[in-house]
């Protein structure tokens, strides 16, 4: 009898210890996404001659997507005029790996027109590259040169299986750069504006997103 009631004991101990410990570290994880969101706002809205307009948005859509932080903005090369969108969000990593542009800008009445294909994108000082998908995407109204990444601990990756490959991370940020390129002849990637404007804007986001990375702290 006092054996059984000594194991019952243990196993109690047992499960307060563990549920304490996912306790601390589900508050711990929901702290850093509090914080990681945060920083998306932080972005600024200048670049070098790009200059930003925030685009209205769809809360129920970003919610959907469980985004915590996200901002939609135009950056507009105050030089050549040419434009971008970006969308950037940050949330729970499986959120953000599930809801592909397939499946987003599936619902806007966009098909994906060819293979999406790894693209390195170097930095403004060509010292560091980030990896993205791009593809182009089609409806009736046009034609959409898209590129987006993940990244969760200061590197932008095109992952192949971002659900897989950012478990168990407390967040995770994801970024849509688009162009409209209806008008235009095909151009290979690296030759894109919008490629151009990812050189310098990819820097940004690291020194704001993820300061202790690039501080090197």
């Amino acid at each position: 009898m006092m054996s059984a009631r000594y194991c019952a004991f243990l196993a109690a101990v047992a499960i307060l210890l563990t549920s304490g410990i996912m306790y601390h570290s589900l508050a711990k994880d929901s702290a850093q996404l509090d914080a990681a969101a945060a920083r998306v706002a932080l972005v600024p809205k200048v670049i070098g001659a790009w200059h930003a307009h925030e685009e209205a948005t769809d809360e129920r859509a970003f919610a959907q997507t469980g985004a915590k932080g996200y901002w939609m903005r135009q950056y507009v090369n105050q030089e050549t005029k040419a434009s971008v969108l970006v969308i950037l969000m940050c949330g729970r990593p499986g959120k953000m790996a599930i809801h592909t542009p397939e499946v987003c800008y599936g619902g806007a009445g966009y098909e994906l027109h060819d293979q999406p294909a790894a693209c390195a994108i170097p930095n403004e000082h060509r010292s560091e590259v980030a990896q993205f998908w791009t593809a182009q995407f089609t409806k009736k109204a046009g034609r959409l040169r898209l590129y987006w990444a993940w990244n969760a601990r200061g590197t932008w990756e095109a992952a192949p299986a971002p659900r897989w490959q950012f478990r168990g991370e407390p967040y995770l940020y994801k970024l849509y750069v688009s162009r409209d390129v209806s008008q235009q002849s095909a151009v290979a990637p690296e030759a894109d504006v919008a490629a151009e404007f990812l050189r310098r804007l990819v820097p940004e986001l690291n020194r704001t997103l993820f300061p202790q990375v690039v501080s090197g702290e």
